[in-house]
């Protein structure tokens, strides 16, 4: 998949991005669907059954410890194809331009997401 799939549709507005980052941050491993092109990505999980996976890279695996005891993991992730620069955007839902951030569009700078942990251990 190119980054043309997830790019800069009719309606949609563009800023130029800072020419330096803020901060830095590290992945600590990758999500998994069954979406290839961005017209295919629910607005909401509830509207799919589709089964996505979680991948923790080895290394960060002990940090999970215990983490079924807890009542909601919040889920921070980076949709790699996604413009970072999208200010306006059309929802094919509601066929009106609204902002970025006023929207839960696959090509969102950053996603939130609270999950509930398994009711088993993780494996080490």
């Amino acid at each position: 998949m190119s980054r043309k799939d997830f790019g800069i549709w009719e309606g949609e507005k563009t800023i130029d991005l800072p020419q330096q980052a803020d901060a830095g941050l590290y992945f600590i491993g990758r999500i998994h669907t069954p979406w290839k092109e961005r017209k295919d990505c629910p607005k909401n999980a509830r509207e799919s059954e589709a089964v996505c996976t979680v991948e923790v890279d080895t290394r960060w695996r002990e940090a999970l410890k215990d983490v079924e005891t807890c009542t909601h993991v919040v889920l921070l992730y980076w949709m790699d194809r996604s413009p970072r620069n999208l200010v306006l955007q059309v929802p094919g839902h509601h066929g009106i331009q609204r902002g970025t951030f006023a929207l839960r569009s696959p090509a969102r700078a950053t996603r939130f997401r609270a999950l509930r942990p398994p009711a088993r251990s993780f494996p080490t």
